[in-house]
């Protein structure tokens, strides 16, 4: 399944190397760098299959920007990515339905399991697992 996937990340360098492996993969994939970018961008927000943010961005945060979206679309899918282990981070995504939390870092393997595991559990509608929104996978580093 080919999917048009948006990612919000600060580092230029690591969400050009996810764009180029997915993109690699026949995804079609938008980088930026922060949220007002994204938020520009209504037409590519109602084509997405995914949104995958860091939650620290240089203009807002990660659960900022995912509630700025879902106000555009309310159904798009969510991964929130962050380095931190700030607890409060994952419990304000708790709230957010379709949405999926990862531990940075990740690999990119685990980054393209991730999402189609939400694409599969979205797809399920209210039936999916809910676990799945609060899904923490063990970091390989």
């Amino acid at each position: 399944m080919l999917l048009n996937i948006i990612i919000v990340e600060d580092s230029e360098e690591l969400c050009e190397g996810w764009q180029d492996i997915l993109s690699l993969d026949g995804h079609h994939v938008s980088c930026f760098v922060n949220g007002r970018d994204v938020l520009e961008n209504r037409a590519l927000i109602m084509q997405a299959d995914v949104l995958v943010t860091d939650y620290y961005l240089p203009d807002i945060n990660g659960l900022t920007l995912v509630s700025l979206v879902r106000k555009i679309r309310a159904d798009v899918p969510i991964i929130l990515l962050t380095g931190t282990r700030d607890p409060a981070i994952r419990e304000g995504l708790r709230q957010v339905e379709n949405a999926m939390f990862l531990s940075k870092p990740i690999r990119i393997e685990q980054l393209e399991r991730s999402i189609r595991e939400l694409i599969a559990a979205s797809s399920k509608g209210p039936s999916a697992d809910p676990d799945k929104a609060d899904r923490t996978p063990s970091s390989p580093y």
